[in-house]
C-alpha cells in the first residue's frame, strides 16, 4: 500500500515537518507527500507532490494514510475533526487544544479506533529516554531536575512561553518522573513577555524550568541530579554526560545521541500507521495533565516585557 502523508500548515515549524517528512520520503519511509495551506506565498515555496488551499479538498481528492496539522493551536481541534471525520489517523501539534475543557471533550469523544498523536517530540529523543530508562531501572534517583531552553529567535507573534517552550519542560518533568504535574507544589513562578521561570516539587524532588526567547545564547539542556549521580543531556549536541556524586571533581562519561527527535516521533506514527495501533500519544492522563497545569497558571491579563 502507498503511503501519502498529508502536511496542514506550512510556516516556520511546518516547514521543519516537510524537511523532516521529505528526508524519510527519500528514504523510501512514504510515497507522497502533500501540503496544504490558506496562504499561497507559503504553500508555493514548498516542494511537495499536490499543493492544497483548503483541508476539504486535499481529503476529498488524496488517498491519504495519515495527517500532520501544524498549525495556530486555535485550529487543531476544527481541522483534527474534519481528519478523524474520515477515519484517518493524526498527528497534531502541541498544545492539543487552547482549553483544557476543550482538551477533555475532544479526547473523550474519541472513536475507539482513532489514532491520535500530540508532538510532545522530546519524549522520542535518544539521550532522554537512555536517562528515563537509568531512572526505570533504579540506577538514578531525583532530587533535581533542570530543564532550560533559551533562544536568541524572536518571540513569535502571539505565542507567550508557557504555552509554547515551558510545555516542553512541564511534559518532561512528568515524563521522567511519572508525577502528575497538578499535585506537585508550584514554589515560584516568573512570567514574563518572553520568558518563564518555574520552580516544582514533590514529596521526594525540585523541578526547574527555564524558558526564554531572545536570549542572549542558545540553551537546550536537561539536568537530572541523583544522589549518587547525574546526568546532563544537551538537546542541541544530542550528547548525555554522566556524573559520579554531585558531579564536580570527575570527568563525566559521555554518550552520544545523534537521532533526531522530530523524526523518531514521524517514524513511531508511521509504524503505528501501518500496524493498524489505534490509541493516544501521549497517554490521555498525561494530556489533560499538562493541559490543566498550564490552564490554570496561564496569566488572565498582560504579563510585564
Amino acid at each position: 500500500m502507498r503511503t501519502t502523508i498529508g502536511l496542514v500548515g506550512c510556516g516556520r515549524w511546518g516547514t521543519v515537518h516537510h524537511a523532516t517528512l521529505t528526508s524519510l520520503k527519500e528514504r523510501g519511509h512514504l510515497d507522497r507527500l502533500v501540503v496544504c495551506d490558506i496562504d499561497a506565498d507559503a504553500l508555493q515555496s514548498v516542494d511537495a507532490d499536490g499543493h492544497y488551499r483548503s483541508i476539504e479538498d486535499m481529503l476529498a481528492e488524496e488517498r491519504l494514510t495519515g495527517v500532520a496539522i501544524v498549525t495556530p493551536p486555535e485550529t487543531h481541534l476544527s481541522l483534527a475533526r474534519q481528519v478523524l471525520a474520515v477515519d484517518l489517523p493524526v498527528f497534531i501539534e502541541k498544545p492539543l487544544a487552547s482549553s483544557t475543557a476543550d482538551e477533555t471533550e475532544f479526547l473523550s469523544m474519541l472513536p475507539e479506533n482513532a489514532t491520535v498523536m500530540v508532538g510532545y517530540l522530546l519524549r522520542h529523543h535518544a539521550g532522554l529516554n537512555r536517562i528515563k530508562s537509568a531512572i526505570d531501572d533504579h540506577a538514578m534517583n531525583i532530587e533535581t531536575i533542570s530543564y532550560r531552553r533559551r533562544t536568541t529567535r524572536p518571540k513569535p507573534e502571539g505565542a507567550d512561553p508557557l504555552n509554547t517552550l515551558a510545555v516542553h519542560g512541564l511534559d518532561t518533568a512528568r515524563y521522567l518522573t511519572g508525577h502528575p504535574l497538578v499535585d506537585m507544589d508550584v514554589r515560584k513562578l516568573e512570567l514574563m513577555e518572553s520568558s518563564a521561570k518555574i520552580w516544582l516539587g514533590t514529596r521526594s524532588s525540585i523541578i526547574t524550568i527555564d524558558v526564554a526567547w531572545e536570549a542572549e545564547e542558545e540553551q537546550r539542556t536537561l539536568a537530572v541530579q541523583g544522589t549518587m549521580s547525574g546526568a546532563v543531556l544537551d538537546f542541541g549536541t544530542g550528547d548525555v554526560a554522566w556524573y559520579a556524586g554531585a558531579g564536580s571533581e570527575e570527568a563525566p562519561l559521555v554518550e552520544h545521541f545523534p537521532s533526531q527527535p522530530l523524526e523518531k516521533q514521524w517514524l513511531s506514527f508511521l509504524q503505528r500507521v501501518a500496524d493498524g495501533v489505534p490509541g493516544i500519544v501521549p497517554e490521555h492522563e498525561s494530556l489533560l495533565d499538562v493541559s490543566a497545569w498550564l490552564s490554570h497558571h496561564r496569566p488572565t491579563e498582560s504579563v510585564p516585557r
